[in-house]
């Protein structure tokens, strides 16, 4: 068997109706199909991504994989690991590093070490840390050609980091790559015990710092700040999040809707900066993760994004273009 493509869009109708006499309402039924019913869909529908690097290619071979949203949505659901403050980098000599050592990867502190297919080059990254999952893709058939974004593999998070003293100078520069693979940086300034970051990183390159730091002791890690998997340009029924523990066998939410509250907004900025908010916006959690509660984000696109995107502009779901300075 083979995989059929077809050029959209496609329309199924089951009746043609005639004029309705003036009132654009009714008209008898010229053609009918006796059969008419719901269109049934072998395990469910997906949206197309339209990024080049993960849209369909006519004409591609069965191991030139294509990705989709399952359910036409952007959703996330997983159990994220706890928070750790020390994920990245535990430094505790920091006088005069510029660029520090990236802690070992460990599956109980919720970080893996992995390599990727970069979407910028089509060739696999260097080592990185990647946060929660590095199960991003689900595929389907033999093949594995045709998948869709794999909901349990995690959002991306925000970094933290900890000096041991409030009076370094200077910022912090993390690199690292978003949930679909693409390259971001961001700047932290110091002056503070403890920093947090704006963006939502799903891998980690390299962690920096521009000045001499007086702390005697740094620590980097994630924290409870959670990236939409589309860009959310305002807070109602199109971004609906949910936090869920399960106790003694009992399934209870401990979250309600996103509000302007505990959410950023899909930055609006035209050129993203190392300083911008994240490009799809955040949800900040107030129930702290401890492994066992759920995370749940279903984000529908709108139909105003939708009929913005192009070949060339996918903003309207993803949000702007990343910044990255490597």
């Amino acid at each position: 068997m083979t995989i059929t493509a077809l050029s959209g869009p496609i329309v199924s109708f089951g009746t043609t109706p005639t004029s309705s006499a003036g009132t654009g309402l009714l008209g008898a039924d010229l053609e009918h199909n006796e059969q008419r019913a719901p269109s049934y869909s072998d395990l469910g529908d997906a949206m197309l991504d339209p990024r080049v690097a993960y849209a369909y290619q006519p004409g591609s071979g069965v191991t030139a994989k294509s990705l989709g949203f399952f359910n036409n949505t952007g959703t996330v659901d997983f159990v994220p690991a706890s928070i750790n403050s020390s994920a990245f980098v535990v430094n505790t000599a920091s006088s005069g590093i510029s660029t520090f050592t990236l802690a070992a990867a460990s599956s109980a502190g919720g970080t893996f070490s992995t390599t990727i297919i970069a979407p910028e080059t089509g060739i696999a990254t260097g080592t990185l840390i990647c946060i929660d999952s590095t199960a991003t893709v689900l595929s389907f058939g033999s093949a594995g050609t045709l998948g869709v974004w794999n909901p349990a593999a995690g959002a991306g998070r925000n970094i933290t980091i900890k000096p041991s003293s409030n009076l370094d100078g200077g910022s912090y520069s993390i690199a690292g790559r978003d949930i679909y693979g693409y390259k971001m940086t961001e700047t932290i300034a110091g002056g503070s015990t403890s920093l947090a970051g704006k963006k939502a990183f799903k891998y980690v390159s390299s962690v920096t710092n521009t000045t001499t730091p007086t702390s005697t002791g740094i620590l980097v890690g994630f924290g409870d700040i959670y990236g939409f998997p589309m860009a959310v340009p305002y807070v109602g029924l199109n971004a609906q999040v949910g936090l869920i523990a399960t106790t003694n066998g009992s399934t209870v939410s401990v979250a309600s809707l996103p509000s302007t509250g505990n959410t950023v907004l899909a930055s609006t900025i035209a050129t993203q900066t190392s300083t911008t908010p994240d490009v799809r916006g955040t949800y900040a959690s107030t129930t702290a993760s401890n492994g066992t509660i759920r995370l749940q984000m279903v984000i529908s696109p709108t139909a105003v994004s939708m009929a913005t995107v192009t070949s060339t502009n996918v903003s309207g779901l993803f949000g702007a273009t990343q910044f990255s300075s490597i």
